[in-house]
């Protein structure tokens, strides 16, 4: 296979291409050139960031979820408050009522925490992100972030239970602690499906910084 040398119309200006004719260059090199630079080592200054794959999306819902869960529970509120209210002075609440209001108030109490959760997981959506450079990552959450040095992190984890961010992906740490990624947070549709792009490449950028330090030695 020929590699032109030239690109554009003969009677006009052309513009030159990389002369790949000499040494060893081939078609399969040009292509491995080409994937290093998307998949390969981050180079040397530069930052890579990766976000939620429908930050925005997961954001709105995650937060009306959140709005629908919190006003359940101001209203589980709202009713105990009336049915305690419409008790006559002097009479304590008979066996049913009070089992009502017991109901009401776990009912409440659940409802105020699944919103309290999914708000939080809302805002950490909307802020959450991973940065990686030739030093190490970056992870960003919704309070705070952390720091992580290449050398500290052992495997990428796609299928880490939390109880707050339920399906998620995580950095297992050489010390047996873990780093939870929230840009990675996957909606209850979405854990039957495999881990995304991202974590592949968080996996492929691992190996490649655990090579550099075995060549460093």
């Amino acid at each position: 296979m020929t590699i032109p040398r030239q690109l554009g119309p003969d009677s006009g200006p052309r513009t030159a291409l990389p002369d790949y004719s000499r040494s060893s260059a081939t078609v399969e090199r040009m292509v491995s050139d080409l994937r290093r630079g998307t998949r390969g080592k981050v180079r040397r200054g530069a930052t890579r960031v990766l976000l939620p794959a429908a930050g925005t999306r997961d954001t709105v819902i995650r937060a009306v979820i959140a709005a629908l869960l919190l006003g359940g529970a101001f209203l589980s509120t709202v009713v105990i408050l009336l049915l305690v209210l419409g008790l006559e002075d002097g009479r304590s609440p008979g066996l049913g009522l009070l089992l009502v209001l017991l109901s009401l108030a776990g009912l409440g109490v659940l409802l105020a925490l699944l919103g309290l959760r999914f708000a939080l997981v809302a805002l950490a959506t909307a802020r959450s992100r991973v940065e990686l450079s030739e030093h190490g990552l970056r992870v960003v959450g919704a309070l705070r972030s952390r720091d992580v040095a290449w050398r500290d992190v052992q495997a990428i984890e796609s299928r880490v239970v939390h109880p707050v961010h339920w399906l998620t992906a995580a950095l297992r740490l050489r010390d047996g602690s873990r780093v939870v990624m929230p840009a990675f947070d996957r909606h209850i549709w979405t854990w039957p499906q495999p881990s995304g792009q991202d974590i592949r490449a968080l996996r492929l950028e691992l190996r490649a910084q655990e090579k550099s330090a075995r060549r460093a030695f």
